[in-house]
Order: structure tokens, then sequence, then C-alpha cells
């Protein structure tokens, strides 16, 4: 038999014996035809029954319902076990880099500028289409005096510049600016906008722009306080937990961000990185960092809120605690300062002091003007005019004016020793607290014109001890023997410029208020407690050394310089002057004295004490005020003289 007839024969065979199994296979092939029709007729979720044909036509495994979903069920078909269901679209970017941080040009001139921003969100941009993303005009679409006839309208500026960009891609958005006619300085805002969706988060540009004169660069990093949770002195009872806030507005050029490598955060500082006597558990990171920026960008001109948690510490007394805004390894923000005035417990309220026999008398040139100047006092005080020697006698709280002229000269001086002056016309309010006005002030004010600038002085005659608690070179928190240190320096530094006739003869007094040694009068000591307590501690002290003696300096009080820090040593006076007779102010290690700025600090001259060194003496090695002294100041001795 040929092979052919064999395959015949075979088939027949297979016929016969699947004969009986055909009935069942049609009956079971009839229920699943059945079963697939209820799929598709009775299915009410959402996916139709196209897309679960698709997905059993492509092989995937999962579990599709028979049967129609119970009222308010959601249906969500599995693939491979994992939900289909797709996620809400989110629209959100974030900037990445532009082609000019300020735009110059002249009036009805045009220039071409880009912006790229990062797709943060989970849907592809498109260019064209019903949700097509384009850069618009910000607040509310309005018709912008800087419209190009390349935009698309007066307030749509430009489209995405590729055809689509995925999550994670990068789109750029290129504009056509316009300049007006009109000379001046512009800030020009718009914001991505998705088409039939809305503005998308982190979408806003700010273009500042100068037409026929370049715009001022800010800083890239720039602040200014907008206002915080308690503008005036905080009253907190020992060991207490308090919530503070402060807000700041953008003033520069970049984004802050509370993540990444240059989030925004408040430190502590002076000194840098020093432990906060408020300090809590809950401060971020490290013990000098209270906080972090609280929203996850601020745009600049958008305010940006902080807020940490303090706990007093348990000795009562008044603190001053400042702070900073540090943009993390790239710098610290310019007017990101500010300071806390706290007030824990009940402390002694500062005794009004008098005199000492022997106590020298010191001059401060507090301000001058040309505009006129009021006086008045809290006590009944006298105005004696120094050309005449005349007295009137002037009544507590009663105002007194006087207008600048070339024979100026009236003294203002309190009946009361215990009285207080104040200068009721000038404004000297510290910058971290407008809410304080540092215009009161111990002893007599004498108001005297000045050949040398044509203008009249502000001048504070008083006790030399009343000067140095109202010296704000110093604050509350800081160690004792450190203060003590700081303060004998200051008052040998005020006394070696007295006795020599003032260091301003011209002006008519001894020193400044401001470049000579920081002095803020009676509001500064009222906020005090442990300057106070140093200048109690040492008064009368002077620094001597044999080299300073003369006829007038019979005790050889030196001039004793100092400063913030140093690099690492401090300087002898001839290296910075280049003037010898001082062989007490000489190069000495500084080894915990540096600062990061040391040699780009304005004033900051190296010589003598060094502030943050001083501190590290009396902190790390507990060395006492005098051994401090005598190590900066060398070949040095303490006496008291009165």
């Amino acid at each position: 038999m040929d092979r052919k007839h064999y395959s015949s024969v075979f088939a027949v065979v297979m016929i016969l014996l699947l004969l009986p199994f055909l009935p069942q296979y049609l009956a079971s092939a009839r229920d699943r035809s059945t079963a697939e029709a209820n799929t598709f007729t009775t299915y009410r979720g959402d996916y139709t029954a196209h897309q679960i044909t698709s997905y059993t036509s492509a092989g995937y495994v999962g579990d599709y319902i028979l049967r129609d979903p119970a009222p308010g069920t959601t249906i969500s078909p599995e693939v491979l076990g994992v939900s289909t269901t797709r996620a809400a679209p989110v629209y959100a970017a974030k900037e990445i880099s532009r082609s000019n941080s300020i735009v110059n040009m002249n009036p009805g001139r045009s220039v071409t500028v880009w912006v790229d921003f990062l797709n943060t969100g989970n849907t592809t941009w498109r260019n064209t289409g019903t949700s097509a993303v384009s850069l618009r005009t910000f607040p509310n679409n309005r018709a912008s005096i800087f419209y190009n006839h390349f935009w698309q309208n007066a307030a749509q500026s430009a489209r995405l510049l590729q055809s689509s960009v995925r999550p994670g891609q990068t789109g750029r958005f290129r504009l056509a600016l316009q300049a007006p006619a009109t000379n001046g300085i512009y800030l020009e805002e718009f914001r991505l906008v998705a088409n039939g969706i809305g503005s998308i988060n982190g979408g806003y540009v700010r273009i500042p722009i100068g037409v026929g004169q370049p715009y001022p660069r800010p800083q890239d990093y720039e602040a200014q306080e907008i206002n915080r949770s308690d503008s005036g002195q905080l009253h907190i009872n020992p060991g207490d937990t308090f919530t503070f806030w402060v807000r700041f507005k953008n003033v520069g050029l970049q984004n802050w961000y509370n993540s990444g490598d240059h989030f925004i955060a408040i430190n502590a500082t002076q000194p840098v990185g020093r432990v906060s006597l408020f300090k809590t558990d809950l401060w971020r990171d490290y013990y000098y960092r209270p906080t972090k920026l609280d929203q996850a960008r601020v745009y600049p001109g958008e305010g940006g809120k902080f807020t940490f948690t303090m706990t007093a510490p348990n000795v009562a007394g008044y603190y001053t605690e400042h702070f900073a805004l540090v943009a993390e390894h790239t710098t610290w923000i310019k007017g990101g300062e500010f300071t806390m005035n706290i007030k824990v417990g009940e402390p002694p309220d500062p005794v009004p002091t008098t005199a000492t026999a022997g106590e020298p008398t010191v001059r401060i040139g507090l301000f001058s003007t040309t505009d006129p100047i009021t006086i008045t006092s809290n006590g009944a005080y006298q105005m004696v005019d120094g050309n005449t020697n005349t007295a009137t006698d002037k009544a507590a709280n009663e105002s007194t004016s006087v207008t600048w002229s070339e024979t100026a000269y009236y003294r203002f001086v309190p009946k009361d020793s215990g009285s207080i002056m104040t200068i009721s016309s000038w404004s000297n309010k510290p910058t971290w607290n407008s809410t304080l006005n540092d215009n009161t002030f111990r002893g007599a004010i004498e108001l005297r014109y000045a050949s040398t600038d044509k203008k009249m002085w502000a001048i504070n005659e008083l006790p030399l001890e009343s000067y140095l608690k109202g010296l704000a070179e110093v604050s509350n928190g800081q160690p004792p023997e450190y203060l003590k240190a700081l303060i004998t320096s200051a008052r040998s530094y005020i006394l070696w410029h007295t006795l020599r006739g003032g260091k301003h003869p011209n002006e008519h007094f001894d020193i400044n208020a401001t470049t000579d040694q920081v002095y803020r009068g009676y509001g500064f000591e009222q906020r005090s407690i442990d300057p106070i307590a140093a200048v109690t501690a040492t008064a009368g002290q002077v620094i001597t050394h044999p080299d300073a003696i003369s006829q007038l300096n019979p005790e050889g009080i030196i001039v004793a310089a100092y400063s913030s820090g140093t690099d690492g040593r401090t300087r002898s006076w001839q290296e910075v002057w280049n003037s010898g007779g001082f062989p007490w102010c000489l190069s000495v290690p500084d080894p915990y004295g540096i600062i990061s700025n040391a040699t780009t600090l304005t004033g900051n001259h190296m010589v003598g004490l060094s502030a943050q060194g001083a501190r590290g003496f009396a902190t790390k090695e507990n060395k006492t005020f005098d051994w401090i002294l005598q190590y900066y100041y060398t070949g040095t001795s303490l006496k008291k003289i009165y």
C-alpha cells in the first residue's frame, strides 16, 4: 500500500475515534460564547468591552468582572495583578535655566529670551491640541506692554518650543520682547498655562527689564523681613517652650527651596555655628539650625515663612538671639539677619547709677544733621545756651526744638541723674526690629555746630560706666569671662582717646557711636543684663603698659584695639597701620578666632583682642578675662583706677 493510502486510512480512524466527544465539545463552545457575550453586554465599569478585549488579545492575564458591579463600586481591571486605573493628570514645572537673568534694552527695540522648565508632573506637555502648554502673562492674562507681533496674542507670549515634553524632560519657551517707548525699570511676570486645564504649578517667571537705563542688578540671594510672630521683646517663663515664626520677602534673583543642594535655612550667628541657649530637640539637622524654609518653593517677589520652636533657659535674664538666612553651600543671604530680644522670667530692673568718685565723663558723637532736632525728658531738665551760659528750665515731657545754625551750641541737662533724655526727632531703629527706637540716653545731650562738616552734632555726655552699659559691642548669652574682657578693652580704648583730647576734637566729642565703638544708649541697656553684670564686675579696671605712660596718660592706659575675629592669627599695629609705638599690639596665634570673612569684613583689622578667639578661650579652656587680655595685649597688666 502506498503512502497516500496509509494517510487516508489514518484520517478515517481518527474521525471514528473523535465522534463520541463531538456533542460535549459543541456544548462547551456554546457555553463559552454565552459567557463572553455576558461579559461585554453587562459590564458597566470604567473600561469598555473593546479595552478588555485588547487586554486578552494581547495575552494579559487578569480577573474580569462577568456581572454588573454593586452600585457605587468603581471597576478597575487588573493586569498581572496590577491595577490599571490611570492616575489623575498632574501639571507641574520647575525653572532650571534662562538666557538672561536681567534684560536691558533700548526703547522700541526687540530682544529674544528663553526659559527652560523641567516637567515635574506626570503628564506630557504638548505645543498643540486642546491642552497645549504656553507662557502667558501674569496675573490674569493681562495685555503686556512688551507685546511683540510674534506672540499668539497680547497675553500669550510663547508656546512650548518642542512638540512634546514628557515627565522628567526639559521644555523651552522662547519669547520676543518689544520695549515700550518710555524709559523705565520694569518687572514683567509670566506663568505656564495648560490650555483648558489652568496654571501649571511651579511655572512662574519674573523678568527684570531695564528700558533706556540699566536695571539695578539685585543679589542672587537677597531678603527683606516682612513681619514676625512677636515684634517686640518676648517675655517667656524659665524652661517654657514656645513657637516663633518670621517671614522674609525674596528680593533676589534666585528661587528659594527647602530641599536640594542649596536649600534656604536659618542658622545661629554671632558667632556663626554657636550653640543657642534656646535650642530644642526639634531643631532641624544641626544644633545651630532652627529650621528650613516652610514652603517647598518661594519665587522672587514672594514671601517665605520660617517656623521653629525655642525653649527658654532656666535662668532669669535678658537675652539676645542672633540668626541669619543662608543658602546652603552658597552664601549668607543679604538682608536675612534678624535678632530676637527675650526676657526670661523676672530679672531685676537695671538700677540708675551715678558717677563714682574719680570716674571720668565721656562725650559720644551720636549723629550729625542740618535738620531741626527735638529733645525731651521723662524728668525736669535745663536747656543751657552754651554761647551765653544762660539756662532755661523745662518741665518733664516738655519738648524743645533746635534749628541748625553756625552758632548752634545748646546743652540739655537733666535735673535728676536718674532721668532719661530722649531725642524724639531721631529715628534710630535697629534693623532687626522696627518697633524699637534707640533714641534714649542717660546723662546730658549737647547740640553743637561743627565747622568741619558744617553740620550740627548730637553729643551724649555721661559717666564712663553708664556709657559702657549702653555699649552694643556685646549681647546677652555670651560667656561671662569674654564679656568682662571685651568691656575692659572698650573702657581702656575710650579712656586712651579721652585723655588725649578725644579722637574727634574738631567735632567736640571723644569717639562716635558707630565706627569707633557701637553705642545705642539706654534702650540697649534696658534689653541687657549680662553685659551690665560685666560692667559692674570690672568697674574702673583698665589695661596698662609701661610704654603707654605719658604726661597726659600717667597710668599708662593702652589703646585697646579689638575686632570680630581673624584668619588664625592677630595682626600687629605696625603690620596694619604702618606705625609703631604700640608694643602691646603684637601678632599672636588665634586658634579659636577663625572666621570665614576675616579678611573681607568691613573694619575687621584683626589687631588686638579677637572677639571670636576670646569666646573660644573662655568656653573651651575656661580662661579668665585677665588671662585673655594679657594673651592678646602683650606685656600688659590690669589696674583699677577708680
